[in-house]
């Protein structure tokens, strides 16, 4: 199982929110720095979620990215205001996967026009759940499905999987609903990225053993609950059969 650092960008700097809510939180600072040392420990993704764009409803950071694939060599995988077929073009030229979220539950044919201009393991589908409902727009807003009729809805489309965010647990430490994850495993043979609540390597060794294929780590990483090293140690698991 892979394990991916998350870089939350508002306003320029590196941020970490507590369940998504602004002003919440740790202000982290000058955001290649903290890639550096992510990378310098290990890690071959980042996660970056663009939270100016999720406000603005288009990218806002891809400047900050790209110079995160092009000075250490990460790979990345962001997320934040992908709301149109030119914004993930945009988005696709800088970095290697993209996080589609608000546009697929907006405009359901989004992710049909989408596979025909980019290559469908470049997409992932953002599944954001909180108290069992689809939550969006930067997880102000309620759609009208459950994750399993949103799984069911987008297992059809070509993208190359998931990421499957908890809400209500996202930045508390407090450590994933494992039947949840299992049912969503089940449910599907794509790629599935977990992110909601990680706070030590129990949970990793959770999440590896239900067959996840990578897992998110923000908060626990920052506030020192976890190393990067140990926690991509203990991602090497093996799965149940």
């Amino acid at each position: 199982m892979e394990v991916i650092p998350s870089i939350d960008l508002e306003g320029g700097r590196a941020v970490k929110r507590v369940k998504g809510e602004k002003g919440t939180g740790l202000i982290l600072g000058d955001p290649i720095e903290i890639a550096y040392r992510l990378t310098e420990d290990g890690a071959r993704w980042l996660h970056i979620v663009d939270l100016d764009g999720v406000e603005l409803g288009h990218p806002a950071n891809l400047r900050i990215a790209s110079k995160m694939k092009r000075e250490l060599g990460a790979r990345i995988q962001y997320g934040g205001g992908i709301r149109s077929i030119e914004h993930t073009l945009e988005a696709a030229g800088s970095v290697d996967r993209i996080v589609v979220g608000s546009a697929w539950i907006t405009d359901p044919g989004f992710l049909d026009r989408l596979s025909d201009v980019l290559r469908e393991d470049r997409v992932l589908a953002a599944v954001e759940e909180r108290g069992g409902r689809i939550v969006y727009s930067g997880w102000t807003k309620e759609a009208s499905i459950s994750v399993e009729e949103a799984i069911r809805m987008l297992e059809v489309k070509r993208i190359g999987g998931y990421l499957y965010t908890q809400v209500d647990v996202e930045g508390t430490l407090a450590g994933p609903r494992m039947k949840d994850v299992e049912v969503l495993r089940r449910m599907t043979s794509k790629l599935l990225i977990y992110a909601g609540g990680i706070s030590s390597l129990e949970h990793l060794r959770a999440l590896c053993h239900a067959g996840v294929d990578a897992a998110i780590l923000g908060m626990a990483i920052y506030t020192g609950s976890m190393n990067l090293r140990g926690a991509m140690e203990a991602g090497r698991c093996r799965r149940n059969v």
